[in-house]
């Protein structure tokens, strides 16, 4: 469990701090990076709910490099989108910070012993 604790705290704090450094120049603060925060502390293990723990090789297709261009492709689309409606720019929030949570995920993974496959 030590890990999980660590994979939603750095991607809380990465995402988080994120949203707050695009919203610095706004005049008026908004909740968004506290709940671009919040959002990415709940999906900062969403790569083991896909792919659990189990055994030490369980890293695979939802650990991978491939998986990772495909979310890293989705925020950067979401990043771009310019949302119409209100509901769209929170759905838009939402995209950036669930994908951002699992990226960073990814990340962690990826610097340990094991590293992360291809595929």
């Amino acid at each position: 469990m030590a890990n999980a604790a660590a994979h939603r705290l750095g991607a809380a704090a990465l995402v988080g701090g994120v949203a707050l450094a695009a919203e610095y120049n706004q005049e008026e603060p908004t909740a968004k990076p506290l709940i671009a925060g919040s959002l990415a502390w709940l999906a900062g293990t969403l790569p083991d709910i896909l792919e659990p723990a189990r055994h030490p090789n369980h890293r695979q297709f939802f650990h991978s490099l491939t998986v990772a261009g495909l979310v890293g492709h989705g925020v950067y689309r979401a990043w771009q989108w310019e949302p119409e409606s209100e509901t769209q720019e929170w759905l838009r929030i939402a995209g950036i910070a669930i994908g951002g949570a699992y990226l960073v995920h990814l990340a962690m993974d990826a610097m340990t012993p094991k590293g992360l496959p291809i595929v």
